[in-house]
């Protein structure tokens, strides 16, 4: 089974949202298209004129988080909670902050602070589990998602939350039923589907497949999803859907020579359409020279299109890139025994 990178569960932490500066004070936000120093310079005047808005310096603590100037950021975020101490997100991006420091505990400690005064706040007992999951402290992380779960029981993210926990902890049915109650309650929720999906690749490819499908359709620009949902179709004896997945994937990211490579080798051992997989193992081949599986292949489908120059090129390259290859030392020899 391929496992979903447990990164998602990071990168889920230190999303914008993490850092988010709603507040009720009368702070503008600044439109992100404009320069880095128009966006400071624009902050700066904002809090010169209104100094006692928090949300002003969340937002350029926010600013500072993203590039990671992060003792400014805490100096931002600081003051933001002394001039609003119930400012929840502000918190919340204190947190945010301490974690990308490397600082976990520090990173709890200031979602603590929330539940002083809101203890029935369901997204802050959230990230106290996401955390808890990074941190695999398991015991803690199960007792944050049921604090959530008591507070807002149709929670999704939660589910999937204690899915990812029991998995890493070998308890595959019970995550399975949970990542299928996250997908119940909101069936778009991309990364519930994505786990599922790897899970019954190998017990179930049908139902993995639409799994797959469902993800795509939740996140059309994902080409996770649709690289998955192509290696499905391909290994299913489905090439002519494996071909399209992986096309939208050229369109999507032109620069990804795997869709490519993979394209390629569906035209070349499933559909023998030789000529069009020459051309997709030649696309992989201008986005990484160094690619010696697309440099084979290209020379496999020169030799099978009985041009035996151009095969015995390719197959020198291989070997030029990785000494005594085995399969372009073969090609190599079956080119020299046709006369």
């Amino acid at each position: 089974m391929r496992t979903f990178l447990f990164f998602i569960l990071t990168a889920a932490i230190l999303t914008p949202a993490f850092f988010a500066c709603k507040h009720s004070g009368s702070g503008k936000n600044v439109a992100p298209n404009d320069s880095i120093p128009q966006v400071l310079s624009a902050l700066n005047a904002a809090i010169a004129k209104e100094p006692k808005d928090a949300s002003l310096y969340a937002q350029r603590s926010e600013y500072y988080v993203r590039r990671e100037l992060f003792n400014n950021a805490l100096s931002d975020i600081n003051k933001a909670i002394e001039l609003d101490p119930k400012y929840v997100q502000a918190y919340t991006g204190l947190s945010g902050i301490y974690l990308l420091m490397g600082k976990p505990q520090e990173s709890l400690d200031a979602l603590n602070r929330v539940l002083k005064f809101d203890d029935k706040n369901a997204d802050v007992y959230l990230k106290k589990a996401k955390l808890y999951l990074v941190m695999k402290d398991y015991e803690n992380c199960a007792l944050s998602i049921q604090k959530t779960l008591e507070i807002d029981p149709d929670q999704a993210d939660a589910y999937f939350l204690k899915g990812m926990a029991l998995m890493e902890n070998d308890k595959m049915e019970q995550a399975i039923e949970s990542f299928q109650r996250s997908v119940a309650i909101s069936q778009a929720h991309f990364d519930a589907l994505m786990q599922l999906g790897y899970i019954y690749e190998s017990r179930e490819p049908k139902m993995s497949i639409e799994y797959f499908k469902s993800a795509v359709k939740a996140n059309p620009q994902s080409t996770e999803a649709l690289y998955n949902l192509g290696l499905l179709y391909q290994e299913n004896n489905q090439p002519e859907k494996a071909v399209q997945s992986y096309e939208t994937i050229n369109k999507l990211d032109p620069g990804n020579k795997f869709a490519f490579y993979n394209t390629g080798y569906v035209n070349l051992v499933y559909l023998q359409d030789y000529k069009k997989a020459e051309t997709y193992f030649t696309k992989a081949i201008e986005i990484d020279p160094n690619y010696t599986d697309a440099w084979y292949n290209r020379g496999y489908c020169y030799e099978l299109l009985k041009e035996k120059e151009k095969a015995r090129s390719d197959y020198q390259q291989v070997l030029k890139i990785k000494v005594n290859d085995p399969k372009a030392v073969e090609g190599m020899n079956r080119i020299d025994k046709i006369n």
